[in-house]
């Protein structure tokens, strides 16, 4: 009888105990493994998050608060749990090429890759601020980790160091918000806190949610938080680099919309006017400092950021149908991302790969199939229709317009007509320039699948958008 309590207890937690013991697989596999050992950790991790996402399936959509109220199970949290998984899936598919060719694979990534997305699944569940910044800290500073785990590469080494003074700063701050609204209510509990600021003095109340905010602004990127984003972006391996720019949004994002319904309800006139000055800022600032960039992980960073602002809009304009919106483009972006920076280990150059966008000239001709999977991924970006990215930018902006915010949502418009001329110039030197002579392009079945699932994707989810939003509509927030 007391095992059947624990194993129902333990159900809520099924996909994060899953890659718990994926990561410490991956770990003893790569430290006894012998030669092959990093390779086959990584085969590990992948089985141990397809195991996670089976879980995921089994597990309660509803089911009320848990382990001493400290966590929730609803919906919304198996679809952010959902998008985690598949972000981290994509990166060590990535993976593979990517040291591959590199000729060293450190494969303690392989562990630390399940134990960030332990971080990022639970904060998607939790109602806490000690498991919110527990769960935030798991994720972090595993985060840190991976980004300059690739000692081979000296900007990885940097990148790393940058990220993890930044990142510590902006937990601070968080931190120091939180301490706050406790010290405001004696609360750590969402909802007790929430009843306890309607009492209290609503200039304390502001302080403290700007302060909680900045922190989760910063690990979203949006300006002016996004500073650490291109170089670190740009000096991660670029596996990595596709997980810290999707993966970490997602939870972010899970736990902001946890904070501003279940903590700041009573404020959200302030906080949708913070809101939209920070999807307008970040927007223009994105797609026109990507206007600039040659360098093409640059460039996707920058692009990134960008898209961190259009989420923003479905924050600023909250609702239901809103949050169906934010859902919607936070999964489809995952595979956009993931298929942006994977076109890059598709060009050799040296004994590394092309990170330029000249070196993408003349791909069309060596294989038209993913030239053509990578140009529907672009439009997708850019939210040209029949695609997903449209339809994620459509929801969005029908979710501003019904708050009213019709210059959010023409600020939206503007930007994607913006962001058309950088993505076209990728466009432009697959198709219609020569290919270059100090770069060789050369296919890759994990890259290939990655690029052709995600255009796979982003068409079938543009043309019967009903697959993914009806989903999302139904992920709704326990509390």
């Amino acid at each position: 009888m007391e095992i059947s309590a624990l194993a129902a207890g333990l159900k809520p937690l099924a996909p994060e105990i899953v890659l718990l013991l994926a990561a410490a697989a991956a770990l003893l596999v790569h430290l006894f493994g012998g030669r092959r050992g990093p390779r086959a950790a990584g085969w590990v991790s992948l089985a141990g998050m397809a195991a996670a996402g089976a879980a995921l399936a089994g597990a309660p959509l509803s089911g009320g608060v848990f382990y001493a109220g400290s966590l929730i199970v609803d919906s919304f949290a198996v679809f952010i749990k959902l998008a985690v998984l598949a972000a981290g899936a994509l990166t060590v598919v990535l993976s593979f090429r990517f040291f591959g060719v590199e000729r060293y694979e450190p494969g303690e990534i392989y562990a630390l890759l399940p134990l960030a997305m332990i971080g990022m699944t639970v904060s998607a569940s939790t109602v806490d601020l000690i498991s919110t910044y527990v769960a935030f800290e798991l994720f972090a500073v595993t985060s840190y980790l991976l980004t300059g785990m690739f000692k081979k590469d000296r900007r990885s080494s940097e990148a790393g160091i940058k990220y993890f003074f930044l990142g510590t700063l902006s937990s601070g701050l968080m931190l120091l918000g939180m301490a706050l609204v406790f010290g405001l209510t004696g609360e750590t509990s969402y909802s007790a806190i929430a009843r306890g600021l309607a009492a209290a003095d609503s200039h304390f109340v502001l302080t403290g949610m700007v302060l909680f905010f900045s922190g989760l602004f910063f690990k979203a990127a949006l300006v002016p938080f996004h500073m650490w984003a291109p170089d670190v972006y740009e000096g991660a391996p670029t596996p990595m680099t596709v997980f810290l720019s999707t993966a970490p949004k997602a939870a972010v994002f899970a736990i902001l919309i946890r904070v501003m319904v279940g903590i700041f309800a009573g404020f959200q006139a302030q906080w949708s006017i913070i809101l939209v000055c920070l999807a307008i800022l970040t927007m223009f600032w994105g797609n026109l400092a990507a206007l600039t960039q040659k360098n093409l992980k640059r460039m996707m960073a920058y692009s990134s950021i960008a898209h961190s602002g259009y989420i923003v809009i479905g924050l600023a304009a909250w609702g239901e149908p809103a949050r169906m919106a934010v859902l919607f483009y936070v999964f489809v972006y995952v595979f956009m991302n993931a298929a942006a920076f994977g076109l890059i280990l598709l060009v050799r150059k040296g004994e590394g790969f092309g990170e330029d966008v000249d070196s993408l000239r003349g791909l069309a001709r060596k294989s038209p199939l993913l030239a053509t999977a990578i140009v529907i991924v672009l439009l997708s970006l850019a939210g040209i229709p029949p695609t997903a990215g449209f339809m994620g930018k459509y929801f969005l902006f029908l979710a501003a317009v019904d708050k009213g915010l019709i210059v959010l949502a023409l600020a939206g418009a503007l930007n994607s007509v913006i962001s058309l001329f950088y993505y076209f110039r990728i466009g432009r030197a697959m198709f219609m320039e020569d290919p270059a002579g100090e770069t060789r392009l050369e296919s890759s079945l994990p890259v290939s699948l990655v690029l052709i699932a995600s255009a796979l994707v982003c068409l079938v989810l543009g043309v019967v958008p009903t697959l993914l939003s009806n989903f999302a509509g139904r992920s709704v927030l326990g509390f």
